[in-house]
């Protein structure tokens, strides 16, 4: 019967032999190697992952052994390089005059040295393969071999999981009521340089990078990467492997994509397809403006009144229309509603409740006559009190409900008798509010000049979502607990409310599962998704505005969020520095780079993300991964997602 394989055994490759180590100290390591060892191994590209080790797993002493893993980040010099270069260059001078030479050094010439960092040390412990961060010792006399790993080797490299971090995720996986830890997704292969002709020749060569899902959730992602370098189809891959990872664990996870540019919601000519299109029963797209097969992200300006006054407001402010003293008092109107705590007595607060909804009742009639349709049979109710009631209108009572078109007639009729009611009744019968609303119905002032009244609210018709039952932020919140994608399609309407709007939805998201944290029970698992994040998460914003919030209290309320920039720079410091996944693709500046170079060993690859401008070849650091991985990231493909789907 053979005996188990060591853990060790299937890191080593006897054809990958590439060199010996020459130097070692507890950060870098030299390697001595040349060019036929190189070519056999078909090269040792830049940022390769190396082995450096005296363990045999065919000796019968291999339980002690352990592995050194390296990565190559430059060029060593060799003592005898200036030598060596000299005797080239005067090997080479005789060649071209054909003066013949006896000695030729050529075996000499293939030799060189390679920088490399120490990344951590392989070794079994209770009989597990382990990787520590760093090396316990050294022998400076010590002539360990080195191997480029490929295939199934490289993968294990790629994809060691501490035994730690796995027993945390079988934990997490028992706390959400799953049998089995959430699974692993293949996103993409091990790739090091953009000349990829050798090391990825074969796919026997290739290896397969998995992602975690567990890593995302309760976690902050970054996916930074100029424009068309693939950020956008990483972004896609990751919606994919968590709703992959929530239909194989039968668990609910909500994902809400903020979406810019209009190209999670609608397929484009670039990416071939949407995340809509792939998940059509569980995607859920809003917009700003009506378009069929899309919910409105605004909402019922009947219902909701302070929301809806907050959007007219902005709209009004940011469009710079011509304004008169009545469409100022209007923009300072607050439509709080009055409690009861706030009063001595139940006589005056009644008496401000009565005032208030009046004041409501007034403005329901200025939007319906500005045109805002709505809601079906809808009726505006209110106490008009018996003297102001007969002197109006003694046929209708305002107090049965009265429709919009009534209401409107009914608030212009009280204005044109605006004096005799005060003197009737012997005191000011309305409130300043609601006289204020009373003159933009009739278009006229309280000295009877001429003014726009109701029909500045008429250009922003298009904000109001007559059909709305409840506020949005309360029907995308329910839709995330059923775990639905929410696609926010941000690309059209105002700029300044869809911000305004984005940072509400993102505030309501956050205060609903707080408040369920609070309680002693388990918060929903959400994903947030914000593209062109630094449009939304500025660098100067407040630390007590929703962005950074979410950052620093979001794992707790099991809050995740992937942020995706082409500026690492504009970026919330308390936001980056929170982050525990990052993906880059390619930045063409070196300011970026050195932001992103304070964060994991990210500086190691800071000349290559410059350079290289292929599409989808980024480097990788999540949560499970101690180091930094370059890897090419699989091409979003919907008819395969479809297919993974059961679509």
């Amino acid at each position: 019967m053979n005996e188990p394989q060591h853990p060790l055994a299937p890191l080593i490759q006897e054809n990958q032999f590439i060199g010996w180590t020459c130097h070692i100290d507890f950060e870098h390591a030299t390697v001595l190697t040349n060019d036929d060892l190189k070519a056999k191994a078909k090269g040792v590209p830049l940022h390769c992952f190396l082995l450096a080790t005296n363990f045999n797993p065919k000796k019968p002493d291999a339980k002690a052994g352990e592995i050194i893993l390296l990565r190559v980040t430059g060029s060593a010099p060799l003592p005898q390089d200036a030598e060596l270069l000299s005797r080239k260059a005067e090997h080479l001078k005789n060649r071209e005059l054909k003066i013949s030479s006896e000695d030729s050094p050529r075996n000499e010439f293939q030799f060189g040295g390679l920088l490399c960092r120490i990344l951590g040390t392989f070794f079994v412990k209770d009989g597990r393969l382990r990787l520590g961060s760093d090396i316990e010792s050294y022998a400076t006399a010590a002539e360990l071999e080195v191997y480029r790993p490929t295939g199934p080797a490289l993968e294990m490299i790629v994809n060691y999981i501490s035994p730690e971090r796995a027993a945390a995720a079988e934990a997490e996986a028992q706390r959400l009521g799953l049998t089995t830890a959430l699974p692993a997704f293949p996103i993409g292969t091990v790739r090091y340089s953009s000349t990829d002709r050798l090391h990825r020749g074969e796919e026997a060569d290739t290896a397969v990078f998995n992602l975690n899902a567990v890593d995302f959730l309760s976690r902050r992602t970054a996916v930074f990467g100029m424009t068309r370098t693939g950020k956008s189809n990483t972004v896609k891959q990751l919606v994919s492997v968590v709703m992959r990872a929530s239909h194989e664990c039968h668990l609910k996870i909500g994902q809400i994509i903020y979406d810019l540019n209009g190209e999670y919601a609608n397929a484009n000519q670039q990416d071939k397809g949407s995340i809509a299109e792939v998940f059509p029963g569980d995607t859920i797209r809003y917009r700003m403006i009506p378009t069929p097969g899309f919910q409105p992200i605004l909402n019922n300006f009947y219902t909701q009144i302070a929301e809806g006054h907050h959007t007219l407001r902005g709209l009004i402010e940011l469009n710079r229309v011509s304004r008169s003293s009545d469409i100022d008092a209007f923009l300072a109107m607050d439509f709080s509603e009055p409690r009861k705590e706030d009063f001595e007595n139940e006589t005056s607060f009644h008496h401000q409740l009565t005032r208030y909804e009046r004041k409501i009742a007034a403005y329901h009639a200025v939007l319906a006559r500005a045109g805002f349709e709505p809601p079906p049979n809808f009726k505006i109710t209110f106490e008009a009190g018996a003297s102001a009631k007969n002197k109006v209108n003694p046929v209708v009572d305002p107090a049965n409900g009265l429709t919009p078109l009534q209401a409107q007639e009914w608030f212009q009729l009280a204005r044109q008798i605006q004096d005799e009611l005060v003197t009737g009744t012997g005191q000011n019968w309305v409130e300043p509010d609601t006289n204020v609303l009373m003159n933009m119905l009739l278009q006229r002032n309280d000295q009877g000049a001429y003014i726009a009244g109701f029909r500045v609210l008429q250009p922003f018709k298009d904000y109001h979502a007559p059909d709305r039952t409840t506020d949005v932020c309360d029907e995308i919140y329910q839709h995330l607990l059923a775990g639905k994608i929410i696609i926010l399609d941000l690309s059209v309407g105002n700029p300044e409310q869809r911000e305004r709007l984005s940072k509400r939805i993102a505030r309501h998201i956050l205060a609903s599962s707080m408040a369920v944290f609070n309680t002693g029970q388990t918060p929903p698992n959400i994903v947030i998704y914000v593209e062109e994040a630094h449009n939304l998460i500025g660098r100067g914003e407040p630390l007590t505005e929703v962005w950074p919030t979410i950052a620093k209290e979001g794992a707790k309320a099991r809050l995740a969020t992937v942020y995706a920039t082409q500026e690492v720079s504009s970026i919330h410091p308390n936001i980056l520095s929170n982050t525990e996944n990052i993906f880059c693709a390619h930045l063409n500046n070196e300011n970026e780079i050195n932001e992103l170079s304070k964060y994991y060993d990210f500086r190691d690859f800071s000349k290559a993300i410059i350079r290289a401008q292929d599409v989808g070849f980024g480097r990788v650091k999540t949560l499970s991964n101690p180091f930094v991985i370059p890897i090419q990231v699989d091409k979003f493909d919907p008819e395969r997602e479809r297919q993974r789907a059961g679509k």
